[in-house]
């Protein structure tokens, strides 16, 4: 779970990610043994760079502000799409479903309040919590290899 610990810190610290995008919206995708798809993300650009190549030669890196990255995932996880943190060598990918990374990524910067007006009667608890600052104990500790 280091590579997982790594990639959250260095993009909050950047308020940045990086992906690879053929055109404006349409990102690459890679797909598990199951066919379960994913989009891969990297913490840096040089990463991101690195892995244009054979299917995403076309593909240009583009960066994504974290406010932005956060409020996609519920349509990710809504078409049951994830997020493949990359390490950025040898094409090695942690695979992290939706919901779980936007909860990585709220949590004491989230305006409950302004969420609920926005939402309305829709607004999901469960979707909205995020994982506290001290996630890295409790939560990284708390997963399984199968998760």
């Amino acid at each position: 779970m280091e590579l997982l610990k790594n990639f959250i810190s260095e993009v909050r610290q950047n308020d940045l990610l990086w992906l690879l995008e053929a055109k404006p919206g349409l990102f690459a995708m890679v797909e598990d043994g199951n066919e379960n798809s994913y989009i891969p993300v990297w913490s840096n650009e040089a990463d991101a760079v690195s892995n244009i190549s054979d299917d995403w030669e076309e593909y240009s890196v583009t960066s994504m502000n974290i406010d932005e990255f956060v409020g996609w995932m519920r349509e990710l996880h809504e078409d049951e799409i994830g997020i493949a943190i990359s390490t950025g060598d040898g094409g090695q990918m942690l695979p992290i479903p939706a919901l779980s990374m936007k909860q990585l990524f709220v949590g004491a910067d989230v305006d409950v309040e302004e969420d609920k007006k926005l939402v309305g009667e829709h607004y999901d608890e469960d979707w909205a919590e995020g994982i506290p600052d001290n996630w890295e104990e409790d939560y990284l500790d708390s997963l399984t290899d199968e998760d």
